[in-house]
């Protein structure tokens, strides 16, 4: 009889460390199902954000130098600034400007006789005078009676401004494509920034 009880206590036994085992493979995540909720590494790659800084200076509210990431625009600055105060020139600036870092802006008043270092008609003017064609704001057809500077270059240097910026030194049109060290050396003294 005592053998009898031992049994059942023995078969009970394994019946509740079979169950035991059961419940602990039923509830331990096995390794196909670990990586089916592995989440893809590239999704949490950090994003690595380029700052420049620009002075904003005249008729903003809020004038000084702002940190702003890569490829904002001018009207993007002048919100920062507070915006443009009541007798801010408003058609004296390019509001879609892409900003470069260590670039100074000026907001003029509607009131100011002033030479714009914004880069717009008065450099032109100035440029025309001297017989240099300024190749951050001449037009197509300006940039065209450069020697060796087709419609097609011409367009590429304005794609190239618009894309990427302003150019910082007159040696930086050889960024663009189609121009070369032999285009560079023809035009380099017809040309400036």
């Amino acid at each position: 009889m005592l053998k009898t009880y031992i049994k059942k206590y023995f078969i009970y036994i394994i019946i509740g460390v079979l169950t035991l085992a059961g419940l602990l493979m039923a509830y331990l995540p096995n390794e196909e199902t670990t990586q089916a909720f592995t989440p893809d590494q590239s999704e949490y790659e950090e994003t690595i954000i380029e700052y420049i800084y620009v002075d904003i200076k005249g008729f903003v509210y809020n004038p000084g130098v702002y940190k702003l990431e890569k490829n904002t625009r001018l009207f993007q600055l002048i919100t920062q600034a507070g915006g443009l105060v009541v007798d801010a020139d408003e058609n004296a600036i390019n509001l879609s400007m892409l900003l470069q870092d260590e670039q100074v802006i000026y907001i003029p008043s509607i009131y100011d006789v002033y030479t714009d270092i914004n880069n717009d008609e008065n450099d032109d003017i100035i440029d025309e005078i001297s017989g240099m064609i300024n190749i951050n704001t001449s037009d197509k057809s300006s940039l065209e009676t450069l020697p060796g500077i087709g419609p097609a270059t011409a367009q590429s240097i304005i794609d190239y401004r618009e894309d990427i910026g302003v150019f910082t030194t007159i040696e930086d049109i050889m960024n663009v494509p189609g121009i070369g060290e032999s285009t560079y050396n023809d035009i380099k003294d017809l040309i400036t920034i």
